[in-house]
């Protein structure tokens, strides 16, 4: 899930106005983090990034050191909240591990493309139309503010299309043949 991780920090912002997002959305993708680092590292990150237990450790890290900042304490349980939703919408679309040992779980919606866009972008929706309430009533009928789900939901669109084999493998080449033209060129240059 894409979309719908940014989707449930606006959620969380239009209960909790006082977040930033600039908070939320970061640690609505926490488990991606750190899975995007160890897989950086050459490690396999699902049991440490995304497992049940890793999820509700890092969740608990990152609402104290919110909380610390903050003396919040609702706030911090939203930030608990929005980082640990991070599992139950992987849960919907793939296929997670539940804890070190313990079985993989999930719906594996991702299998179904279609379905998983009406999902998604529902859940998009649903999210942007709460967080839409908590605005001040002059910005809330902005044709800016409609690019929020409208955005979230292309981005959802585009990570399907980049991943599809018919788009991926002429990226791939558009890229090479741009990295090589862009060596070539400097090569050239440097020589002259």
């Amino acid at each position: 899930m894409y979309a719908g991780h940014a989707a449930l920090a606006l959620l969380a912002k239009g209960i909790r106005p006082r977040i930033s997002l600039a908070v939320l959305v970061p640690v609505a993708f926490g488990p991606d983090w750190i899975g995007w680092i160890l897989s950086a590292t050459g490690r396999d990150p699902r049991v440490l990034s995304h497992s049940l237990v890793s999820v509700a450790i890092c969740a608990t890290i990152v609402a104290l050191v919110y909380w610390s900042f903050t003396r919040e304490p609702v706030d911090a349980c939203f930030v608990w909240l929005t980082y640990a939703s991070h599992w139950p919408a992987d849960f919907l679309t793939g296929w997670k591990p539940t804890w070190p040992g313990g079985p993989d779980v999930g719906l594996l919606i991702y299998d179904n493309p279609v379905l998983d866009m009406l999902v998604e972008s529902s859940l998009v929706v649903l999210c942007w139309l709460v967080y839409r309430r908590s605005l001040p009533r002059e910005n809330r009928n902005r044709r800016l503010s409609y690019l929020i789900p409208v955005g979230l939901c292309a981005m959802q669109i585009g990570s399907y299309a980049i991943q599809s084999p018919e788009v991926k493998g002429p990226l791939h080449e558009i890229i090479g043949e741009a990295v090589e033209r862009w060596n070539g060129g400097t090569s050239d240059s440097a020589s002259a």
